[in-house]
Formats: C-alpha cells, structure tokens, sequence
C-alpha cells in the first residue's frame, strides 16, 4: 500500500506532475522502493513527502515525459535521453525526507 494517496499528493506535497488516474501506480512504485532503503524510524508526514517526490522523479523519467522536441507537419517526436542515474537521483530525494541509516549512501 502507498504511504501517501492522491489527497496528500495534491493538498499536502502540492504535486501537480502526475494526474489522478496514473497517481496510484507511481506512488505504490514509490512505496517499494522506500521500503527497499534502510532508514531509521520516521514520521508519517515524512514517509508520506518521500512516496510523493519519488513518484515524481518516477513519473518524470518516463519515456513519453522525455519529450526533447515535437514537429506537426509530417509528425515526428524526438525524445530525450535521461542525463543523470535515476537510481543517485532518487536516493539524493528520499535522503531528503528519511534518515537513511546506511554509511556512503549519499
């Protein structure tokens, strides 16, 4: 189950990156990948912030929001590669909000 549901994403976080009908896949994908980390006892508000901003980063580096340029006429679409290791990235975000417990983590 995801730490925090598409209320707190929007009313609490003010995350406005990803719709309501996608919000669940993203933030229970975000709610694995907490649990994956070692980090000490934390808040719900805290645990909650780290599922919306990972879900974000999550959404963010989809395929199809990689969007590097758009043509209509004879319609072509370039996307852009990732420029940083998602994995650093979320790591770097959840440290944010949890106190990670393991040393060279960060």
């Amino acid at each position: 189950m995801a730490y925090a549901d598409y209320t707190f994403y929007t009313a609490e976080f003010y995350g406005k990156k990803i719709s309501e009908t996608d919000y669940p896949y993203f933030a229970e994908r975000s709610s694995e990948y907490l649990d994956s980390l070692n980090f000490a006892e934390t808040d719900e508000i805290s645990l909650a912030k780290a599922c919306c901003a990972c879900a974000d980063i999550m959404y963010s580096v989809q395929p199809e929001n990689q969007i590097s340029s758009e043509k209509v006429g004879d319609y072509s679409v370039n996307y852009s590669a990732a420029q940083t290791d998602v994995a650093d990235v979320l790591l770097k975000t959840a440290s944010r909000y949890l106190n990670l417990r393991s040393v060279g983590w960060i």
